[in-house]
């Protein structure tokens, strides 16, 4: 008789559908291990001896070991399998007291100590379904019979499944099979992936290259089927085409196709592919669409994220079957990546729009690092500038001073990118625009802000449009410049209206389009009427008669300087002015007496008389 497989007896399935004890090929294998941990030990429960055992993990116990010291003593003296095979094993030596210690955390820091109330442990916890990536609540339908299953310490627990959602009548709607070969070659996909990379990635860096070609071209060698990779595979085409100089010809297939793939996916479980592709999505609606259209685009994606659970590190997540490998960093920075920019760019698009950004209530994911040569932590760090609209004057007292304090931030922030640049305009043209509205001192006090901002958008804009690379803002900046500048309608400000109808004219020669030619149309509108606002104020001010001077004779001790007579101070433009004497009086009467002495006579200087000082003074 062969000596038993230890492996086999020491593997677990955390599966609902694999019983306590099975191993891969179903037999019933070693049903205890001698190094059990503490829970285990204390519970009398059976313990496969890894970390975390199977059941801490079902039973959200911390799960803990004893000192490696004394593991190693005990497993010296546990006898082979042959041994107790043969009936030959000795009865078990006392062990002596282990020092229990805090093991590294595992996929979650669980509580020490268990609450008396049924599933208590379990209130305001997560739980994710690695396989299908659902995200849930605790407190969720679908989790609920899993997590009463828990409690009831059953040895095969329900899954995380939707229970009774539904009576069923109708069969669930089945994904269509795409043939991505039908829409585009591989040749068209390498070149517009390459335009994708260099334009649109630098800005938010959601996708790593390689990566990318590699699934793709998986794909291709297998057209037909199911695959979330279509989703993302499709927006990056429709965007490289974009940007293209020669575009493709099946663009608009493109990003209908992805449409349709990305709203079938969206039904069932969402994934990694599937936020990327809502995201590339939202960028693209953001170029060609509608601001709603943009705006509903990006609280999809967010939806999505949360449930992918993306918005958490997945060591904070109460992870169900199977346990996911939290040491692959390169996952976790594609999270990260992912979640920070599809909430930026919601949190963009909503205070542009008008619109409630989505929120979540807790936020474990980390930020991202910047990359070399990308901005997306640039695009981010913006985002997160942004006071919230809607506020909790409990929380943000000052509405305008958090926008101040934004916009300073927004206009100290230094960026290589004409992209950012422009983004940073559009964001300071926004914060101006809510504190002209409320009729504010701040508005006026931070004009100097919004020009310089505004100057330094005119070049990013010309930039651009130099190497025609058609971000949104390279119209939008300019445009939403010229409106403020003529809602500050300072002599200072008015000075850029003249550059301001220049660049749009540019644009719309350029580009030669519906949106350019009514920016530009609309600008010169809005600059006439404001002329005309500054010809009925000429009017107004022209139509009071110059009133002729009185006669009025000096009073005494005064100069002879006529009422109409304009005395000139040119002169003393530049001298320093004293302003510790203009402003402190004890300063002002020394000086006038040292004056008045300094003009009185020689003789009433040796009298000394005060009398005499005074009756020469009045």
């Amino acid at each position: 008789m062969s000596e038993p497989n230890i492996n086999n007896h020491r593997k677990r399935s955390l599966s609902p559908l694999a019983h306590d004890g099975q191993g891969e090929d179903g037999q019933q294998g070693r049903q205890r291990s001698r190094a059990a941990c503490a829970p285990c030990r204390q519970r009398k429960r059976k313990c496969d001896g890894r970390y975390p055992c199977g059941t801490c993990v079902r039973y959200e116990y911390e799960c803990v070991f004893a000192t490696t010291t004394a593991t190693t003593t005990t497993q010296q003296k546990r006898p082979s399998y042959s041994a107790a095979a043969n009936g030959d094993m000795p009865p078990e030596l006392p062990q002596p007291p282990e020092t229990v210690v805090r093991t590294p955390p595992s996929i979650i820091h669980l509580q020490k100590h268990p609450l008396t109330a049924p599933g208590a442990r379990f209130h305001h916890r997560s739980m994710m379904d690695p396989v299908k990536t659902r995200f849930v609540r605790a407190n969720s339908a679908i989790a609920f019979p899993r997590i009463l299953g828990m409690d009831l310490e059953s040895e095969s627990i329900p899954r995380l499944h939707s229970f009774a959602w539904h009576c069923g009548i109708r069969a669930e709607v089945l994904e269509t099979f795409v043939d991505v070969t039908t829409l585009l070659t591989w040749a068209d996909v390498s070149r517009l992936a390459t335009v994708y990379f260099r334009v649109v990635n630098t800005e938010f860096g959601i996708l790593d290259e390689t990566d990318f070609l590699e699934q793709a071209s998986a794909r291709f060698r297998d057209p037909r089927g199911l695959n979330d990779v279509d989703g993302v595979l499709l927006g990056v085409v429709a965007l490289g085409s974009f940007f293209s100089p020669n575009g493709h010809p099946k663009e608009n297939e493109f990003i209908m196709g992805a449409r349709d793939l990305l709203m079938q996916k969206s039904v069932n479980h969402p994934t990694t592919n599937n936020v990327t592709g809502w995201i590339l999505r939202t960028i693209y609606l953001r170029l060609t669409s509608r601001p709603h259209g943009a705006w509903i685009s990006s609280s999809i994606a967010m939806h999505q994220v949360e449930g992918s659970g993306l918005h958490k590190e997945v060591q904070t997540i109460a992870v169900v079957y199977p346990a996911v490998p939290t040491g692959d960093h390169k996952v976790a920075k594609a999270r990260r990546r992912l979640f920070w920019v599809a909430r930026a760019l919601n949190i963009i698009l909503s205070f542009e729009y008008g619109r409630s950004r989505v929120g979540f209530d807790v936020i474990t994911t980390k930020r991202f690092a910047s990359d070399h040569g990308g901005f997306a932590h640039q695009f981010v760090e913006l985002a997160e500038l942004l006071p919230n609209d809607f506020v909790d004057r409990e929380r943000e007292p000052d509405p305008p001073g958090s926008l101040c304090t934004a916009l300073t931030k927004i206009e100290d922030l230094k960026t290589e990118s004409a992209f950012i640049q422009l983004l940073k305009a559009d964001l300071t043209f926004a914060i101006y625009r809510r504190l002209w509205l409320m009729s504010l001192t701040d508005a006026k006090d931070r004009a100097d802000s919004v020009l310089s901002v505004g100057r330094a958008a005119f070049a990013a804009s010309a930039q651009l449009l130099e190497s025609k690379t058609p971000w949104w803002n390279v119209v939008h900046a300019p445009f939403q410049f010229l409106c403020c500048v003529l809602a500050i309608a300072t002599p200072r400000a008015l000075a850029h209206v003249k550059d301001g109808m220049a660049l749009l004219h540019r644009i719309a020669q350029t580009y030669d389009t519906h949106m350019t030619r009514e920016a530009y149309n609309q600008a010169a509108i809005l600059v006439q009427m404001s002329r005309r606002r500054k010809e009925k104020e000429l009017q107004a001010l022209n139509a009071v008669p110059e009133p002729p001077p009185f006669e009025d004779p000096p009073s005494v001790g005064s100069s002879s300087v006529g009422l109409t007579d304009i005395p000139n101070f040119d002169w003393a433009m530049d001298l320093p002015f004293e302003w510790e004497t203009f402003l402190n009086p004890e300063l002002v009467m020394t000086s006038m007496q040292q004056a008045q002495a300094q003009a009185l006579p020689a003789s009433l200087m040796h009298a000394g008389s005060y009398e005499g000082q005074a009756s020469y003074v009045n």
